[in-house]
């Protein structure tokens, strides 16, 4: 059982007593554990990251949740399309060059007008 303690209580005491004598005296709380220093990276800096750690684009995109060309792009990957230069037919001969006409020579550049200012 409980024991109570009978003193001179005043209005601003009240509730002081009353939460003493239920729980007892106050026990310290210890200190709340210091929070980690974390750092949260850009999915550029994390596929740099992963890339130079031997990760494949594929991979790294699939880990990311974006395309392989925006892997690319944060690795300064260029990514070339291969245009042929010319078109074949079934005889594996390729089309014959068109003729360029060279009588008529090219367009001579247009000069710019400029415009002295006399010191005076």
């Amino acid at each position: 059982m409980s024991s109570i303690a009978f003193s001179t209580i005043t209005p601003s005491n009240v509730s002081q007593i009353a939460v003493t004598s239920s729980t007892g005296p106050a026990q310290p709380q210890p200190a709340p554990a210091p929070e980690e220093d974390t750092v949260k990276l850009s999915d550029a800096a994390q596929a740099i990251n992963m890339y130079q750690s031997g990760d494949s684009v594929s991979q790294i995109s699939s880990s990311l949740g974006t395309s392989t060309s925006v892997v690319d792009s944060y690795l300064g990957i260029a990514t070339t399309i291969a245009v042929p230069t010319s078109v074949g037919h079934a005889g594996g001969h390729s089309a014959p060059a068109k003729a360029t006409d060279t009588s008529t020579p090219p367009a001579a550049a247009t000069p710019v007008a400029t415009k002295t200012v006399a010191k005076g």
